[in-house]
């Protein structure tokens, strides 16, 4: 699972499996989609396929790390929480005996 939430508005997300950065030409016209490695100048979209949200295009990265992405738009900034980040947090959860999804066959 990944999740798009805007920094300035904690009660703003969206979560989705699936996104893909989108790459333009300079009239508009879509020239590539990847699954990951930002860049300045590409959209996020956030489920592509059903109940799509897209950001205006990137004008800075501001931390770029395999858990999260934080990056800015023209008119918003943004922070991706990536799969690693969720998992990162169940494994902590599991190991302290928070979270125990572990199932023992008697």
């Amino acid at each position: 699972m990944n999740e798009l939430r805007k920094v300035n508005n904690e009660n703003w997300y969206r979560a989705s499996q699936e996104m893909r950065w989108v790459e333009r030409d300079n009239s508009g016209k879509v020239v590539g989609t990847y699954k990951d490695n930002p860049k300045i100048g590409y959209t996020l979209t956030i489920d592509p396929y059903d109940n799509q949200f897209q950001t205006t295009p990137i004008t800075e990265i501001v931390d770029l790390t395999d858990k999260i992405i934080h990056f800015k738009t023209k008119d918003e900034e943004y922070k991706l929480y990536l799969t690693k980040h969720f998992q990162e947090i169940y494994n902590k959860l599991e190991k302290v005996g928070i979270l125990n999804m572990k199932y023992k066959i008697k």
